[in-house]
């Protein structure tokens, strides 16, 4: 599903010279369920963003699902982005003036699709009795399944979630990372994950640790 060669990514401060990928190689197949884990600054956000293709390359290659990725335009994959792959972040990123059914069916509307499996998606989530809520009458686990739901609108073949329980509790942690294992396992979901918490990570297929930009193992 996603192929990476030689990997790097070099940052610049004025004319410093900040690497936060050193020539990284990772594939992950279809269907697993992948955490990324090290330490603050190893580069696994980074490199999650590489694969939404959120940032680009200094070098290297990136296949996500067939197709070489490496050298498309902002246009293009941002199209790409739409189509294949879903993200949840940290802080939700929900519109506030939205209920959760239309903040759910925002990417369908976007791609010019019907959005009539909204309320399914919410129900899939265990929220379909929410739909109607804005997000500040939902809890912040509530308010992140309403954004893992608005991820699979347009049914990628990528999850992709960069530190989906940072600004939630412990029960509501596992519940979100309970609701990804049973994503990947009931509907073949690929997810990859950036975590820093090894009990979470541990939910996963497999563990892929990063170090000073580099796979350690």
């Amino acid at each position: 599903m996603i192929e990476l060669k030689n990997i790097r990514k070099i940052y610049y401060m004025g004319k410093i010279e900040v690497p936060a990928l050193r020539g990284v190689d990772l594939d992950i197949g279809r269907g697993e369920f992948v955490a990324l884990m090290g330490p603050s600054g190893s580069g696994k956000s980074t490199l999650l963003n590489m694969m939404g293709l959120l940032d680009a390359p200094t070098s290297g290659s990136i296949f996500i699902d067939g197709s070489d990725v490496s050298s498309l335009n902002e246009n293009e994959r941002a199209d790409f982005r739409l189509r294949k792959l879903g993200f949840v972040f940290q802080f939700f990123s929900l519109l506030m003036e939205l209920s959760a059914l239309e903040n759910v069916a925002l990417p369908m509307i976007m791609d010019n699709r019907k959005y009539d499996r909204a309320a399914s998606l919410l129900e899939l989530v265990g929220l379909g009795d929410r739909a109607d809520h804005t997000p500040n009458e939902l809890s912040g686990g509530q308010q992140q399944r309403v954004a893992i739901a608005r991820a699979l609108a347009n049914e990628p073949a990528i999850l992709l979630a960069d530190e989906p329980t940072a600004n939630l509790d412990t029960e509501s942690s596992n519940q979100i990372v309970q609701l990804f294992r049973e994503l990947n396992e009931q509907r073949g979901q690929t997810i990859i994950m950036v975590t820093h918490e090894p009990d979470l990570g541990e939910k996963a297929d497999r563990i892929v640790r990063l170090k000073d930009g580099r796979v350690v193992t």
